[in-house]
C-alpha cells in the first residue's frame, strides 16, 4: 500500500505525490513564494466573488495546495468508513438493552424515549463526516463521527470545483500528469439534496413537498442558504426556521399552517436535552410525523464522542464480532469516558483512570463528549501540570468528557489562505458518507492541533491519485 509512507526528510506523507508537492513548497525560492502568495490571494478573492464564504466578510479558506492520497488506500478507507456506519446501528440496540452501555450516555436519559424511537430505514446515519488523523505509525484514526449536522456538505465540493478553475503555480511547477479518481461529492452538484430526498422516499415511499431546516436560537447557520437553493432547484419549498415555529398535530407537523414532510436539524445537540421548548418537536420526530435527517439516535448516540469510548474499551469487546474489533483497533484511538474508577490503559493494564491520566499528561487530551468546533478541548502537552490535574478532576466530576490519546498528525507546507505565506501546518483527513456510502474526502490544515476551519484552519482540496 503506497499510503501513508515515510518522507525522505523525515515525517509522514499520505502518498509519494503528496511528498513531492511538500518538498516543492519547502524549497520554493523567494520569487516562487511571492508568485504562489499572489495566486493564493487571487483564489481568496475569487471565492468571495462566488459567495463561497462563512459570512459576509470571510471567504471560505480554500488553499492553493491540494492533498493527494493514493487510490488504493482511499478505497480501503472508504470500506472501513462504510463498515462503521453499519456498526453504529448495533450501538442503538446495545443502548436499548445494556445498562453498562447506557451509563456511558447517562446525560441523555431525559431524551431516551425519543432517541430509541428510530425509523425503520437503515442505515440510520444518512449524512456524516468522519474527521481523522494519520498517526505516526500510519494508522488512520477517526477522532470525530459528526453524525448530527456536519458542515462542508456543499462548500467542500464547491471549493474544489472553484480551485480547479484557477491558475495554480504549485501544480504548474510540479508538472506531473496524474490519473485522478472522481469523488461524487465534488463531481455531483447537490449530492446532499439527493440523499435527503432518497431518505424520505425510503421512509414514506413518495416525494416530499415541504422541507424545513430546523434551528434553535440561531446557533448553527452554515450552508443553510445553499440547502434552500438546492431544494428550490428541485422545485421543493424549503425554509430556515426555529423549532418553536413548528406546530405538531395529530400525525403531522405544520409550519404556519403548511404540513411539513422533511426536516434537517441544524442545532447543537446539547441545547435540546433539557429543553421544554423542544419536547413537542422531538415527540413528533420520534413518532414519525415528520422525517428527520439524521434521526435522533444519530444526533445524540452516534455523534457523542462516548461512542469512540464504547468501540475502543475492551470491556465492551464481547458485544462485537472479531472482525469489528479488528476494525476498531485499526481506526479508533484509545478513548475513555472520564469518571472515577478502574479502566484499561493503553498498555492493557488495569489502572485507576484519573491517576493514569494525570501521570501521563503529554499522551492525552480531554474533550467534551458532545461539543463542536474544538470547544472545551484541553491538550495535555500544551497545558501546565496543575491545570491538567484540575481539568481531569473537573472532567471526572460530571462524566461529560472523554480522554483520548493525543495523535500527532502529519505536517505539510501550504500557503496561508489569506496572506499566501507558506508555513508548516498539521493536516487531517476527513471522509464524507452519504446513505452508507463514502462519497469523498476533505483535508484541513492548521497551525493549531484543533482543525476547525472556524479557528484558523485551511481547506486543502483532496485529489485521489492512481500511480
Amino acid at each position: 500500500m503506497a499510503s501513508p509512507f515515510q518522507k525522505d526528510g523525515g515525517g509522514l506523507a499520505l502518498c509519494p505525490y503528496d511528498a513531492e508537492l511538500d518538498a516543492l513548497l519547502a524549497r520554493a525560492s523567494a520569487d516562487e513564494r511571492e508568485h504562489i502568495a499572489a495566486a493564493q490571494r487571487d483564489l481568496r478573492a475569487t471565492a468571495l466573488d462566488h459567495r463561497l464564504q462563512f459570512d459576509a466578510n470571510h471567504a471560505y479558506p480554500v488553499c492553493l495546495r491540494p492533498t493527494l492520497i493514493d487510490a488504493d488506500w482511499a478505497a480501503e478507507l472508504k470500506l472501513a468508513g462504510e463498515r462503521f456506519i453499519r456498526v453504529f446501528d448495533d450501538v442503538l440496540e446495545l443502548y436499548r438493552h445494556d445498562d453498562e452501555v447506557r451509563r456511558l450516555y447517562r446525560g441523555y436519559e431525559p431524551v431516551r424515549d425519543y432517541l430509541l424511537a428510530a425509523p425503520g430505514f437503515r442505515p440510520l446515519t444518512r449524512i456524516c463526516r468522519f474527521d481523522g488523523l494519520v498517526a505516526p505509525d500510519g494508522r488512520y484514526l477517526i477522532l470525530e463521527t459528526n453524525t448530527d449536522c456536519p458542515a462542508n456538505l456543499f462548500a467542500s465540493g464547491m471549493a474544489t470545483r472553484l480551485w480547479r478553475s484557477r491558475p495554480n503555480p504549485i501544480l504548474a511547477a510540479w508538472g506531473r500528469d496524474v490519473e485522478l479518481v472522481p469523488q461524487p461529492i465534488v463531481e455531483t452538484r447537490n449530492l446532499f439534496i439527493s440523499e435527503m430526498l432518497d431518505t424520505y422516499r425510503a421512509d414514506k415511499g413518495r416525494e416530499p413537498s415541504e422541507v424545513r431546516i430546523v434551528n434553535y436560537n440561531g446557533r448553527f447557520t452554515s450552508e443553510t442558504d445553499l440547502i434552500i437553493q438546492g431544494f428550490d432547484e428541485r422545485g421543493i419549498h424549503c425554509e430556515f426556521i426555529d423549532l418553536r415555529e413548528l406546530a405538531p398535530g395529530a400525525g403531522h407537523v405544520t409550519h404556519r399552517g403548511t404540513r411539513i414532510d422533511l426536516v434537517y436539524n441544524k442545532w447543537d445537540l446539547r441545547d435540546l436535552v433539557r429543553c421544554p421548548d423542544a419536547d413537542p418537536y422531538l415527540r413528533a420526530v420520534a413518532d414519525g410525523d415528520v422525517v428527520s435527517v439524521n434521526p435522533l439516535a444519530c444526533q445524540w448516540l452516534y455523534a457523542d464522542k462516548s461512542i469512540l469510548a464504547l468501540l475502543s474499551d475492551p470491556r465492551f469487546g464481547d458485544h462485537f464480532s472479531p472482525a469489528d474489533r479488528q476494525l476498531f483497533q485499526r481506526h479508533v484511538p484509545w478513548t475513555r469516558v472520564v469518571a472515577p474508577g478502574r479502566s484499561i490503559s493503553m498498555e492493557g493494564d488495569a489502572v485507576d483512570l484519573c491517576d493514569y491520566l494525570q501521570r501521563n499528561r503529554s499522551r492525552f487530551l480531554l474533550k467534551p463528549t458532545n461539543a463542536t468546533w474544538g470547544d472545551g478541548i484541553v491538550i495535555g502537552n500544551k497545558a501546565r501540570e496543575e491545570d491538567w490535574r484540575r481539568a481531569v478532576g473537573a472532567a471526572a466530576s460530571d462524566a461529560s468528557y472523554v480522554a483520548q490519546e493525543y495523535i500527532q498528525g502529519h505536517v505539510v507546507h501550504c500557503p496561508d489562505p489569506t496572506t499566501g505565506e507558506i508555513t508548516q501546518r498539521i493536516a487531517d483527513l476527513n471522509m464524507f458518507i452519504f446513505g452508507g456510502k463514502a462519497v469523498g474526502f476533505l483535508s484541513r490544515a492548521n497551525q493549531s492541533p484543533i482543525m476547525s476551519l472556524y479557528k484558523g484552519g485551511a481547506m486543502l482540496p483532496v485529489l485521489i491519485a492512481r500511480h
